[in-house]
């Protein structure tokens, strides 16, 4: 396997309309700790995206075929804006899920979020996802399921996470799952994190990356829109659309991440040691 200490090797599918704007948020959220990350990022060549030039998709943006043999890590899957839709009418889905498929094996470590976390729960392990009536955003504090779990390592009791999303699973769904574990709930925005330990793969229906205005700028394009959108809950000072948003979620998402790739440096470690 890849014989670096401090040096870790980060895939990144990104499936985010604004690619420039998720690269930033991804870099600087796992940026705060003490090792040096080297991200390759992916893009689908099934569907070309609409919002980011072509030839910037091309200089900085890898196809699966391109990397298929190499070996990485960890992996980021990032959400996509097609969650009312279904699995089977995504323009890239079939090429998502060999993606997928290739993080298991040519990764240490694979991390999905919000609509990512909802396809790869479906594929490999046919939880259906749900969608609701309207649009779940906002700031919900999320209860700590597991505290033996590596990644809950000094995070606060009620986590704070932005949520930004149509849909979600059923908490019995994954719980009827013997391989799946549930890591963070809340009892109004439902299951938050789930993880397979077996495989080390995390799926956050949340947004730990997320920079502090964030939400506020999607709740001004959806009204722009012609969405019927609530405001985002505990979200701006004193519910006023005009005011600064504070970054509450920031430390307990630095521990997070840091949590994440020193799990991926141990898993590393113990592998070297056992070719030895």
């Amino acid at each position: 396997m890849i014989e670096l200490e401090k040096h870790l090797k980060i895939a990144v599918l990104n499936l985010m309309p604004n690619k420039i704007e998720t690269e930033k948020q991804l870099s600087k959220a796992l940026g705060y700790n003490n090792y040096k990350l080297e991200f390759t990022f992916l893009r689908t060549g099934s569907y070309i995206p609409k919002n980011t030039d072509l030839q910037y998709l091309k200089s900085k943006y890898k196809l699966i075929d391109e990397i298929i043999s190499n070996k990485y890590h960890g992996f980021i899957c990032t959400g996509a804006p097609v969650e009312r839709l279904p699995f089977d009418s995504v323009d890239y889905i079939d090429e998502t899920k060999k993606i997928m498929n290739w993080a298991r094996t040519n990764t240490l470590s694979s991390y999905y979020i919000c609509w990512g976390a909802n396809l790869a729960l479906n594929h490999f392990y046919g939880i259906e996802k749900i969608v609701f009536n309207k649009k779940l955003s906002g700031i919900y504090e999320h209860e700590i399921v597991n505290h033996e779990a590596n990644l809950m390592n000094g995070l606060n009791r009620k986590v704070k996470l932005p949520v930004s999303r149509f849909s979600g699973v059923k908490k019995s769904d994954i719980e009827s799952i013997n391989d799946l574990e549930l890591l963070l709930y809340s009892k109004v925005a439902g299951s938050g994190l789930i993880a397979n330990l077996s495989y080390n793969e995390y799926y956050n229906f949340n947004h730990f990356e997320y920079d502090a205005t964030t939400l506020a700028v999607e709740y001004k394009r959806d009204l722009s829109n012609g969405m019927k959108i609530d405001i985002p809950v505990n979200y701006f000072p004193n519910n006023n659309p005009n005011s600064l948003p504070i970054n509450c979620w920031r430390t307990d998402g630095t521990i997070f991440f840091n949590n994440w790739l020193k799990s991926i440096q141990q898993t590393n470690n113990k592998r070297k040691v056992k070719k030895a």
